[in-house]
């Protein structure tokens, strides 16, 4: 296999991995894992071998995937070309691809629910007419489902074809796309090209049978309990709680005569982090 025959998303993506690990190379030798990025039938990964960083190009289908690319590319000085066990490389590109499909099995049932959801997401995205209007997650929501439907189809200029679908500036429309994406409505995009999917809490929020976070929380469920239910994580959850109310003023509710303390799972913004209710 020639690691010149490697595309330019593969070597990007590889160079980038030795770069971290010269990063965080030190008397400790701290390593990272390995890197997965995926597309349509197509996964980039990049492992680190023996002070070298492995680069594969795997095309896959439902049944069969096969080695399109490879690139090797050292980040320890004096490393020796590594043997590459074929059974083990094997086994890894395996389990990534079952990974590979698994997420696009579910990327793909995702946007079969919000399609089932088309009108409600139309409407919510058609109040971004009203620029005097406060805005909820659930507008965010349905303005990151339209935007995600641009790049399905295959638009190379989504905000500016949202911009004038609500007769907003495309500057402006950029700053409403970034706000959805710190909202985590939609995933990170990637520099130099229109990309980003919705997020599982983004889909959820395009279901007009949603009854929302804090009306959950109120009835008694935990943060826990609504990420079990929803098939969500509880970071997402956290967000969601987050810009239903303040979070400054707010962190307390009273249920009942029991107080309710929400909980960010990674303990950030002086929330609770405590064992307590959730």
């Amino acid at each position: 296999m020639n690691s010149d025959a490697a595309g330019p998303a593969l070597r990007k993506l590889t160079e980038n991995f030795v770069r971290l690990m010269r990063h965080n190379a030190g008397p400790r030798d701290k390593s990272l894992g390995s890197l997965e990025k995926i597309y349509e039938g197509f996964v980039l990964l990049v492992l680190p071998v023996d002070g070298w960083a492995v680069g594969l190009g795997v095309e896959f289908t439902p049944n069969v995937w096969r080695m399109a690319e490879v690139i090797l590319l050292p980040f320890r000085p004096g490393s020796d070309l590594p043997p590459l066990a074929d059974h083990d490389l094997k086994l890894y590109v395996d389990a990534a691809v079952r990974r590979a499909r698994d997420s696009q099995q579910a990327a793909a049932d995702q946007v079969k629910k919000v399609k089932r959801n088309a009108a409600f997401v139309q409407g919510r995205f058609e109040a971004w007419r009203d620029k005097t209007a406060t805005k909820t997650n659930v507008e965010y929501a349905a303005l990151a489902a339209k935007y995600a439907e641009q790049i399905r189809t295959g638009n190379s200029r989504p905000t500016a074809t949202l911009a004038e679908l609500v007769d907003m500036s495309p500057a402006v429309m950029a700053q409403r796309i970034k706000e959805t994406r710190r909202r985590s409505l939609l995933t990170p995009g990637e520099q130099g090209r229109a990309s980003g999917s919705l997020t599982p809490l983004g889909a959820l929020l395009t279901d007009p049978d949603f009854p929302g976070f804090r009306q959950l929380l109120m009835a008694g469920m935990t943060q826990s309990e609504i990420a079990n239910k929803y098939g969500i994580s509880e970071q997402y959850v956290w967000h969601g709680l987050l810009e239903e109310q303040d979070p400054w003023v707010d962190r307390v509710l009273i249920v009942g005569d029991e107080q309710k303390v929400l909980k960010d799972p990674k303990g950030r913004n002086g929330w609770s982090n405590s064992d307590g209710h959730t």
